[in-house]
């Protein structure tokens, strides 16, 4: 019985702390979808991902580090969808009205249901009521089921289900988009939020006829994204769905789910400045959510006055003065080197915010100012 309660609790430490890089993987579907289709379809995606992307997306880890959700675009009829459609195009700025006017009225015509004027603008009225409903709707799952718990959000979007995506990225707040990424699949837009990739076939009969829409990038032939997108073997659009979306979420764990954790000082001696002039380059290094460490950046500049130093009051600096010559950090002809005075060179920021070097043979004295403090300690956050 201990022993169980003790697994327990190390599993709530390890996860519990974990919560704002849990990922909600989002299904977006397109027209034409009650609610048990688009919740088939992310179930597909689910096993999909898990198939072609055993490290990211492992049985075990689901419900502790991700979870697949849908968010439903409410149908209501092929008719009605597909001019909610053009809507959205027009909305967005990809068509005119003169030409959304056109394509909506010739849809119209299809069915004899409301062949008057008068009836036709209250259809049109009606389906712009429900989508700015279904829009709210769709915001307000994002916010409470995901963005209020720290979760980050991949919306993984089929045809419709992309305008509804752009749509969504214009109306979050700016921390919202920072936890946010989207993949297209068969997307009729223009663009995809947030420079996210997409996949839409070369004899895709659906989207060949939106005008402007993204170029196809992939061969094959239908629209359905499970059996023209998900499950054709044969088509390239297999791998590039699975490779956007492995991209996606390395991308939101580098930015939401990594955090600067050790930083590393770089001096700098550049003949073209005064012996006494001292500058220094902060590089930060960012730990994942699995506690990998990612490529090292410079994350700040710092410069002082170094201290004189000989009877001339000069700093009289030479190549061999330098404690560690690190030119792989040399950098617009200045040289590189650490004055670190420990091994490894890779501290905290309450070490480095709190140490001052002095050391006389380099006639260096550096403390790092308060106002770089300050902001590497915003990168923490």
């Amino acid at each position: 019985m201990k022993k169980i309660l003790l697994i327990v609790l190390f599993t709530l430490t390890l996860f519990g702390n974990n919560n704002a890089c849990k990922l909600d993987v989002y299904f977006g579907n397109g027209v034409d979808n009650d609610s048990a289709a688009a919740e088939k379809s992310m179930k597909k995606l689910r096993i999909f991902m898990q198939d072609h992307s055993p490290q990211k997306f492992t049985i075990e880890n689901e419900g502790v580090t991700y979870n697949f959700k849908y968010a439903h675009n409410e149908t209501y009829g092929v008719i009605n969808d597909l001019i909610e459609t053009f809507w959205q195009l027009y909305d967005s700025g990809q068509i005119s009205k003169m030409y959304f006017s056109f394509v909506a009225g010739a849809l119209n015509g299809l069915d004899n249901t409301n062949p008057a004027n008068s009836a036709y603008i209250q259809r049109l009225q009606n389906i712009i009521n429900q989508y700015n409903l279904n829009t709210g709707v769709m915001l307000n799952q994002y916010r409470d089921n995901s963005f209020s718990k720290n979760h980050n959000v991949l919306l993984v979007a089929h045809s419709q289900g992309n305008l509804f995506g752009n749509k969504m990225y214009e109306l979050f707040s700016s921390d919202e988009k920072k936890r946010f990424a989207m993949v297209s699949v068969a997307t009729p837009a223009d663009h995809v939020a947030k420079g996210g990739g997409y996949t839409t076939l070369d004899n895709d009969p659906v989207i060949m006829l939106i005008l402007d829409s993204l170029p196809s990038n992939a061969s094959g032939f239908g629209h359905s994204f499970v059996e023209s997108y998900l499950n054709n073997p044969t088509y390239k659009s297999v791998e590039a769905i699975a490779n956007n979306i492995n991209a996606a979420v390395d991308l939101l764990d580098k930015n939401s789910c990594s955090t600067y954790k050790y930083f590393r000082w770089i001096a700098y001696m550049c003949p073209s400045r005064s012996d006494t002039e001292l500058e220094v380059g902060i590089y930060g290094s960012r730990v994942n959510s699995s506690g990998a460490w990612l490529k090292e950046e410079l994350v700040a500049n710092d410069s002082k006055i170094r201290i004189p130093f000989g009877s001339n009051g000069q700093c009289p600096l030479q190549g061999w003065d330098y404690r560690t010559d690190v030119s792989a950090y040399d950098k617009n002809g200045c040289n590189a080197y650490t004055f670190d005075d420990t091994s490894g060179g890779y501290h905290t920021l309450e070490y480095i915010a709190s140490q001052t070097y002095d050391n006389g043979y380099t006639c260096t004295k550096y403390k790092m100012s308060l106002n770089i403090t300050e902001k590497l300690r915003a990168l923490q956050k």
